[in-house]
């Protein structure tokens, strides 16, 4: 292969799983050439990427794109992930992120609301300037930007959300320099947990690097993840005509060269080239796992809607979401095009 191929090749598989543009991913590696197109996280990285996986919130709702992330850009010791303005039709993604990730100690009568902190126990805010929203995780490197409003609307959200704290005893800690006793006394309360949790936070930090590959090669307007003890689950739905392509995005997400280091096994498949049954919904079922006998660290179940079913609900609230009618017209074919008459 030559010199120039690969770099076509690395450009395009970071353009697959990142949503940048394939142009902007070739000038990156002219500057970069021995980085790889999606570079692993170290260890502390990989956690406080863990926790933005987690606490995002895109798939709580309809958002313009799955999970509610319209593109990343991935670096040994940074991550910037730009977030859609939109959760569902009505509430901010954004503001959303800050509730569900900067911590908080209760203080109220309840005495069972005060056994673990809101949020995730060390993230901190480093800093909002015009590149976005940045977080730390106390005590380590690890540096997550956050994208999609801009610098005064970030300090209005954070403002507004520490209003909120005091309105319900809550106390934010996200200021705090290090570890505040609160948050320490907690994560020793269950070491083997955590230390078991950091360990396996490869996984979710290794999909977040890729997560535009649940728009760029395959097309299910519905995407929805859930933690499953230490791995993950996911459902993906598509309209009855749209092809799932899980072969496709099952072969970019544990690429030979540069995809996560995990194997997939069919559990479970109906896939037909034709409707002899009648147009019935279709359900699959892969395990992706590190071998060796292993739990499966990742479930992915595809299911494609039963012929004639109204995905009238979803069309409209991506719509109100922001989703780009061209991904519209891939995702939800039939609805789109009566939509558009």
């Amino acid at each position: 292969m030559s010199h120039g191929d690969l770099l076509t090749q690395k450009a395009r598989y970071r353009s697959r799983c990142t949503g940048i543009g394939h142009q902007t991913g070739l000038q990156h590696f002219q500057s970069l050439q021995k980085q790889e197109p999606v570079p692993a996280a170290n260890h502390d990285q990989t956690r406080l990427e863990a926790a933005v996986f987690e606490r995002l919130g895109g798939t709580i709702d309809y958002c313009a794109h799955p999970a509610g992330v319209a593109r990343v850009h991935p670096s040994p010791d940074h991550l910037v992930v730009d977030v859609d303005p939109k959760l569902g039709p009505k509430h901010s993604l954004p503001e959303h992120c800050l509730q569900t990730l900067l911590p908080t100690q209760y203080t109220g009568p309840d005495e069972d609301e005060g056994r673990e902190p809101g949020g995730i126990a060390g993230v901190r805010i480093l800093g909002i300037d015009a590149a976005g929203l940045h977080l730390g995780l106390a005590g380590t490197d690890a540096r997550v930007t956050i994208t999609g409003p801009d610098s005064k609307q970030w300090r209005t959200l954070v403002t507004e959300h520490r209003a909120s704290c005091h309105d319900d005893n809550l106390v934010p800690l996200w200021d705090a320099p290090a570890l505040t006793p609160f948050e320490t006394a907690y994560l020793a309360a269950d070491p083997t947990w955590w230390k078991e949790e950091a360990d396996h936070a490869w996984v979710a930090s290794g999909l977040l690097r890729r997560i535009a590959l649940f728009h760029t090669v395959t097309k299910p307007y519905c995407v929805r993840y859930w933690r499953h003890g230490l791995g993950w689950k996911f459902e993906l739905r598509y309209e009855h005509d749209v092809p799932t392509d899980h072969e496709a995005l099952l072969a970019q997400l544990t690429h030979p060269r540069w995809g996560m280091p995990l194997q997939a096994t069919r559990e479970h498949c109906v896939c037909k080239p034709c409707d002899c049954d009648q147009g019935a919904e279709r359900n699959c079922w892969y395990t992706l796992d590190t071998g060796g006998g292993r739990r499966g660290e990742i479930g992915i179940h595809f299911r494609r809607d039963r012929a004639g079913r109204d995905t009238e609900y979803e069309y409209g609230r991506l719509v109100a979401a922001g989703a780009d009618p061209k991904w519209l017209a891939q995702a939800l074919p039939s609805h789109h095009e009566r939509s558009a008459t």
